[in-house]
Formats: structure tokens, C-alpha cells, sequence
């Protein structure tokens, strides 16, 4: 009877443990000594790591990352939109809130807000914030409670009641250093003294980081008239009740907005919705808030995880290579007694060491993105919180550096496990014998997939930059370069028209006296700036345009000499003067060009009559058309289908003082000329919003450019693994053959004949990616239709020049094995064997 005792199960562990680990000390000492193999496998696998958790990352945080509030995909926007007018997204009247508060049961909350802007801080001190004027259900509609204090009740939105506010958590950490006695205390806003009363929780924010300070929206009776159903008072926001689709409840909302457009006494109000196709508009907060940006993530998504993929095959090209050139080690070690599973084993722990690696280099590759990244996303969508890499992103890097490791260990393995004799495995080892076919039938698929990946990449990245330099080379159609922009906030104190008029004199006054100033002029708000929106605009003798609608435009209020110091030309017509800011003169409105061929495309449009105003306005009373002016784009360029701007004389600016400067010096040099000749006026009255014209255009392309970059760099990463995969798989191939090249040459083969060969097989396998690659191209390129300007998705130029370019690499890597191979010496190889 044997006296060696069983292994139990814990000593069967310790073994195993112990086994795996003198493997992965093996694996490492291995990947040391190929430090080049090594390095380049882990940059490649950090690289398209890296740049995918760069993107998943901002994806997951901007647009798949719910919001952290109960049942958050019941929290919709609500607007009102006129499809025919092009017209997708208006602000709601107050008559519809409260008629929806009233009678849309499918919504169990319903609340109105504002985007509203204050003053805080002492004389000579003062600083403009962003804030919200908000109804008493805001925060039930959120699901949030407060943090300290409480929040608006009804009574606060009465006219006349609302002198209290709430501040978010950041707010009141950041300027009141977190005081526990916070509520109660009071602040001047603006010239007017609230209460605080509670305190936001910084959940919030995941929502906005834009608003610091929320007061009551003002409720007033009067302004929810029938006659002002479609009057714009703000954003709605509602909750709809758990376990209603978001359907029925918008098929409710149009059925109450229906029968409100019957019951409507004004025939023209029932047209203008008739003539819009007006409808309701609903959707999820979150989608509503990311659409802008959306289709743009997922596709650079999609465009990462090819690059992962192109990676993926370039390592698995390159790891097939190496154990095919370690065979003879293997296969000695087979013979001393390794087995199959624990050569699988040690091949899979070295995949796995280099994919860990390449994750980890990737995720510092990716937070080092993130950090640029957050500058611009701000500028995309307003108020949009930073992103940041989180559990859910690092357990999926490394899932996928673990699927990675799988893939590129794959084919090595199934390579060692075909070795049938040690004779046979020592034979194939040598370096100058051929490779298998089956190898180099595998080696050439992975070099046909990396330049098809390589191709459809390029071409995204081409189309893209393409249309990136189309807008660039726009023309603007104002002075880019010499204009700076900056905004005067008033506050409570001008409320007196007389009192407004004088201060606003004064300032222009005192504008007028900065040295370098050449002309100075004022506005609504900054050109351009997302605050403008599309109205209706009816002519008169036209009851409808273009699709049964009526005209619409952007109306924007502008002092006499807006158009000189913008450096818009008058193409038609007279500009503003003096006498058209007279109390009691007549409305006279500036139309862009793309105003005046859209709806007067057969005669002039200087003199034509808007139609607004009393039945009975005399003729030479009515607003008129006295001008026609060159487009300009402040909107963006590329934004040829923005709805175009109506200019009309302003002769005082209520609320703030919109200023534009003509002149050569920099916006740095003049903000403290600026704030002093304010200061001397009013020292209370802060300067805000101030930038360049150039930097508003740059700001508006901001997230094409930040696309065509990110696929740039795809597709640059992509053209360099399929060059090394090209010319390292070529490379090795010869390396294999040297014994074959030797007999070719031995038997007559000249130099270039050899030369030939190696290139017809590296440009036959070239040419077939090319082929796959411009089929996938043709398919996948439509769905970028959306994100080019005046470029064909299917461009022959793109798609030809990006075609040449891979074919000259693929030669190029070809290129450089077929001359190694040709300067091999038939003798030196023969008698290597």
C-alpha cells in the first residue's frame, strides 16, 4: 500500500497558484528580452485603448449616463414647434402652462423657467452670474429635495411676492464658504435685496453647472390671455407619470393645443399655427440636451472601436509572427516534458501582460484627453458638467484589454497546438526555411483587414477635413478680425426710461473717447448668440411664403451705424440715421440678402411693408423695408440655412448695453480702458460676455473641429499600423524565405525579378484592403452625411486620393522587405541550411 497521501483541494490550489505564477515571471523575463516587440505592442494597444475610453467616457457622461434623478427618463422638455417654418424648438407661453398644469392629467408635474443673469458684489467689484427664474414645481419635477432651507412655494411666483432665492451647493461653498447659516441671509441681485431660503443639492448640477441661483419666476395673471397663447415666456419642463408612455402623454398635449386653436377668436393667430404645422414637442430632458452632440460621439465611437480592431490585428499579426519564429523553442520545450495546455498557458499570460500594459498606458493616455476635452465641451453645450473617468469606464478597460489579450493570443495558440513532431517544428524553425502556407494565408488576411480598416478611416478623416477647410474658406460677410464685443449689465436701479436713455448716452459717450477705437455701435444682445431665435415675420400682400408658411427671420435690434462697424455692406437701399430713433417715427427694418431672394425673388425688396400692426395702419405708416444688406455669418459659417437676420433701428437697449468696437487693438489691450470709462460712469455696473468676433466663429466650429481632429487622429493611427503591419509581416516573410530566395537566386533569378515577387505579393495584398476598404467606405459613409459642408459623401477626389495614399504605402512597405530580400547571397543562404 502506497504511503504518499492524496493532494487535497487546498494543496491541488497551492500548486496551481504556484504554477501560474512561476508563468507569469517566465512571461515577463520573455517580454524583457524582446523589449522592441514588447514596447511597440503596448503603445499600439494603449493608443486605441486610450482612445477609446477617451470617447466612451465623454459618451457615457454627456449622453448614456442617466441623471441622478428618481425615475429621470420621465423628465421631458416641452415646446412648441411650427415644422413648415422650420421653426423646431419655441419656448412655451405662460397661458400653456398654466392650462397644462391644469388639464394634461398624464403629467404629474409641470414647471416654466428662465434663463436670467444678475449682478453681485460691491461697487467697482461687481460680477455678472448666470442664474434661473424658475416656478414653484421646478424642483418636484427634478424629484429633488433641499439641501438646507426649502424651496418656492405658489405664493412666491405672485407678482410682487418673490424676493427670496435659492443657491446651488457649489454656489454656496465656493462664495459663502459652506456657512451652515446661509438661509436667511440676504443678497442684492441686481439692485434688489432677496432672501435666501435654501440651498440646491449638487445633483443639480449633473443637470447644468451653468446656473448658480434660482428665483421665483413671476406668474402673472394677465399674460396667460387666449391672445397670448403663442407668446414666447420660456423653457417647460415636466414629469410625466410613472408607467405613461412619453407618447401618450404628447398626444394629450396636442389634443389640448387642438382644441385651444378652435376656440381662438383671432382668425391670423389660427393661420399662423395652421400655416406652421404647429405642433407639440416632447422629449427626454437628457436627449433633448445632448442632441447636439450625439450622433457626433457615437460616431467617433464607432470609428474608435475600429481603430481597437485595426490594433487588434496589427498585435495578432505581430504575436503570430513571433511565436512562429519561436517554434523551435517551443518545440524543445514540448519535448522536454511541457505540455501543450501549459505552452497555450505561457503564450496567453504574455497576451494578457501586454494588454494590461496597453490599458493602463491608455487610461493615462485617456485622462490626459479628458482634461482638453473639458475645455471645449462647454462651448458645444452650454452649462454641460465636466466629464470624468469613473468605475463603470475603468471596469470596462479592462474587460476589453482582457478580450483584447484573448484575441491576440488566439491565433499563437491554435498555431502551437497544429506541431505534430519536434523533427518537423525544429525543421520549420530555422530561419531559413519557408513559412507554412497556412501562416502566410493568415498573415496576409490580417494585412488585407488592416489596410481595408486603414482606407475607411481615412476617408472619414478626409470628407470631414475637407469640409473643415470649405467652411474656413467661407466668407464671413463682416469684419472678422477688428471687431470686439463686450455687454454692459444694468440692474434694477434703470428702470426709468429717461434715466436709461442718459446712461446709456453716457456709456457710448465715454466708449467713444478709448484711443483706437475707429467706430463703436450696439446691439440687442452678441450676434450670432444662441439668445437670438426665429420669429414669424408676415408681409404685408403675402399671407403666406414658401409651403403655405409665413416669412420668419431673426429680428434683431441694432443702433444707426451697426452695419459701418461690423463691416456688413449695404447692397440696397439707405442704412439707419438718427431720425429713425425719434419718438413716434416710423418702424423702418435692414433685411440680409438671403431675406429679400427667399421672399422677394422677382422685384426689390426695399419699400415692401411687414405686416404686423393694426387691420386698419395706413400704408405709409407701416413698418418698412428700407435696406438690404450682404449676409454676414455671426451665426457660424457654415450655418448657410440659419434662418436670416432682419435688422431693426434700437434706440435704447433695455435690460443691458450690447457694445461692438471697431478697432485694431486686442481685446486684452482694451477690456481695462473699457471697465474704467464704465467704472467713471457707474462703478456698480459690471462688463461681461466680452470676446472677439473671430473668437465667436471659432467657438460656433468648435465641435467640427473637434470631430475632424479626433478622427484625424484615428485615421492617422490607423495609416501607421497598417504601414508597420504592411512592411513587419512582409519583413518576417522574408526572413522566413531565405532559403527559398537563396535556390531562386542560385537558379538564375536576378535581383529585380526577386524584387518583383516580394512586391507583387505585398501590393496584391494592398490592393485586395483597398477593394474591401472602398466598399465599406461607399456603405459607411452616408452615415456622416449630416457633419459635411458642400462635400459629397461619396467624393470621387476624397475617395481617390485617399485610395493613392494607401496604395503608396503599402508600396512603400513593400518596398523596403523586397530590397532586403533582393540583396540576399544565394551561397551564404544555402549554406546556412
Amino acid at each position: 500500500m502506497s504511503n504518499v497521501e492524496p493532494r487535497t483541494s487546498g494543496t491541488r490550489a497551492f500548486v496551481g497558484l504556484s504554477n501560474i505564477w512561476r508563468d507569469l515571471r517566465f512571461s515577463f523575463r520573455a517580454l524583457r528580452r524582446a523589449k522592441v516587440f514588447s514596447a511597440t505592442v503596448i503603445l499600439t494597444l494603449a493608443l486605441c485603448i486610450g482612445a477609446n475610453s477617451t470617447i466612451l467616457t465623454v459618451l457615457y457622461g454627456l449622453v448614456l449616463k442617466p441623471l441622478p434623478f428618481p425615475d429621470a427618463g420621465q423628465i421631458v422638455d416641452i415646446c412648441n414647434m411650427r415644422p413648415k417654418a422650420g421653426q423646431m424648438k419655441l419656448r412655451v407661453s405662460l397661458a400653456q402652462f398654466l392650462d397644462y398644469q391644469k388639464h394634461a392629467d398624464l403629467l404629474s408635474d409641470v414647471a416654466l423657467w428662465n434663463g436670467w443673469m444678475f449682478n453681485l458684489g460691491q461697487e467697482g467689484s461687481t460680477v455678472r452670474y448666470v442664474g434661473m427664474q424658475i416656478t414653484a414645481d421646478y424642483f418636484k419635477v427634478l424629484g429633488l429635495q433641499p439641501l438646507k432651507g426649502r424651496f418656492f412655494t405658489a405664493e412666491d411666483c405672485r407678482p410682487g411676492q418673490g424676493a427670496v432665492a435659492v443657491v446651488t451647493q457649489s454656489f454656496w461653498e465656493k462664495k459663502f464658504n459652506g456657512d451652515p447659516d446661509i438661509v436667511g441671509q440676504e443678497l442684492r441681485l441686481s439692485g434688489r435685496l432677496y432672501t435666501i431660503v435654501g440651498i440646491v443639492p449638487r445633483s443639480f448640477e449633473e443637470l447644468s453647472t451653468a446656473p448658480l441661483l434660482m428665483v421665483p419666476y413671476e406668474v402673472v395673471p394677465d399674460r396667460a390671455r387666449p391672445e397670448w397663447r403663442m407668446a414666447p415666456m420660456g423653457d417647460m419642463c415636466a414629469r410625466v407619470k410613472s408607467g405613461v408612455a412619453l407618447g401618450a402623454a404628447l398626444a394629450q398635449l396636442q389634443t389640448l393645443e387642438e382644441r385651444n386653436r378652435e376656440a381662438l377668436a383671432d382668425p391670423r393667430l389660427r393661420e399662423y399655427l395652421v400655416s406652421g404645422g404647429h405642433r407639440m414637442g416632447l422629449e427626454q430632458i437628457r436627449a433633448e440636451q445632448t442632441k447636439p452632440i450625439k450622433s457626433s460621439l457615437l460616431l467617433l465611437q464607432g470609428c474608435g472601436l475600429l481603430v481597437l480592431l485595426l490594433g487588434c490585428v496589427n498585435v495578432a499579426s505581430l504575436t503570430l509572427a513571433r511565436v512562429n519564429a519561436r517554434r523551435s523553442e517551443l518545440a524543445v520545450r514540448r519535448a522536454l516534458g511541457a505540455s501543450t495546455p501549459m505552452l497555450a498557458r505561457q503564450i496567453l499570460l504574455e497576451a494578457v501582460l501586454l494588454a494590461l500594459g496597453g490599458g493602463a498606458l491608455g487610461l493615462l493616455l485617456a485622462a490626459s484627453a479628458l482634461r482638453v476635452i473639458n475645455v471645449y465641451t462647454d462651448r458645444v453645450v452650454y452649462g454641460i458638467p465636466p466629464v470624468s473617468i469613473d468605475g463603470g469606464v475603468l471596469g470596462l478597460t479592462l474587460l476589453v484589454s482582457l478580450v483584447v489579450a484573448v484575441l491576440i493570443g488566439a491565433l499563437p495558440v491554435a498555431r502551437i497546438g497544429r506541431e505534430r513532431t519536434l523533427q518537423n517544428a525544429l525543421q520549420s524553425g530555422t530561419r531559413g526555411a519557408s513559412a507554412g502556407g497556412r501562416f502566410r494565408l493568415i498573415s496576409s488576411g490580417l494585412v488585407v483587414a488592416q489596410v481595408a480598416l486603414a482606407l475607411v478611416l481615412l476617408i472619414g478623416a478626409g470628407l470631414l477635413i475637407t469640409s473643415f477647410a470649405k467652411v474656413m474658406a467661407t466668407r464671413p460677410g463682416f469684419d472678422v478680425d477688428r471687431i470686439l464685443y463686450a455687454r454692459v449689465a444694468y440692474d434694477s436701479n434703470y428702470t426709468d426710461p429717461v434715466m436709461l436713455q442718459g446712461l446709456q448716452n453716457r456709456i457710448l459717450e465715454k466708449m467713444r473717447e478709448i484711443p483706437g477705437v475707429e467706430s463703436l455701435a450696439y446691439s440687442w444682445y452678441l450676434p450670432g448668440s444662441d439668445i437670438n431665435r426665429t420669429t414669424n415675420l408676415p408681409i404685408r400682400g403675402m399671407p403666406a411664403g414658401q409651403d403655405g408658411t409665413y416669412p420668419t427671420g431673426i429680428m434683431f435690434g441694432v443702433s444707426p451705424g451697426y452695419l459701418e462697424t461690423m463691416g456688413i455692406r449695404l447692397l440696397e437701399g439707405r442704412n439707419f440715421n438718427a431720425d429713425d430713433l425719434r419718438p413716434g417715427a416710423r418702424p423702418v427694418y435692414i433685411v440680409e440678402r438671403k431675406f429679400a431672394e427667399r421672399y422677394f425673388p422677382d422685384r426689390s425688396a426695399v419699400g415692401q411693408l411687414f405686416g404686423w400692426g393694426p387691420p386698419d395702419q395706413k400704408p405709409e405708416e407701416a413698418p418698412v423695408i428700407i435696406g438690404v444688406a450682404e449676409n454676414a455669418h455671426v451665426a457660424g459659417l457654415e450655418d448657410r440655412d440659419a434662418a436670416p437676420y432682419v435688422y431693426a433701428a434700437l434706440d435704447t437697449s433695455r435690460g443691458g448695453l450690447s457694445l461692438e468696437f471697431r478697432t485694431t487693438r486686442t481685446l486684452e489691450d482694451m477690456l481695462p480702458a473699457i471697465r474704467a470709462k464704465l467704472h467713471s460712469v457707474d462703478p456698480a455696473l459690471p462688463i461681461y460676455g466680452e470676446t472677439t468676433m473671430r473668437t465667436q466663429l471659432e467657438n460656433k466650429a468648435a465641435g467640427r473641429r473637434g470631430i475632424m481632429w479626433l478622427l484625424g487622429g484615428y485615421a492617422s493611427i490607423a495609416l501607421i499600423l497598417a504601414a508597420v503591419g504592411i512592411y513587419g509581416l512582409l519583413a518576417y516573410d522574408v526572413t522566413q524565405r531565405t532559403k527559398e530566395i537563396g535556390i531562386r537566386g542560385a537558379i538564375g533569378a536576378t535581383r529585380a525579378q526577386i524584387v518583383a515577387l516580394i512586391l507583387r505579393q505585398g501590393l496584391w495584398k494592398t490592393g485586395c484592403g483597398l477593394t474591401i476598404g472602398l466598399v465599406a467606405a461607399l456603405y459607411l459613409s452616408r452615415y456622416i452625411r449630416t457633419l459635411l459642408y458642400d462635400v459629397a459623401p461619396t467624393d470621387p477626389l476624397i475617395f481617390g486620393a485617399v485610395t493613392l495614399l494607401l496604395l503608396l504605402v503599402g508600396l512603400l512597405a513593400s518596398w523596403l522587405p523586397a530590397r532586403r530580400a533582393a540583396r540576399v547571397d544565394p551561397m551564404i543562404a544555402l549554406r546556412c541550411e
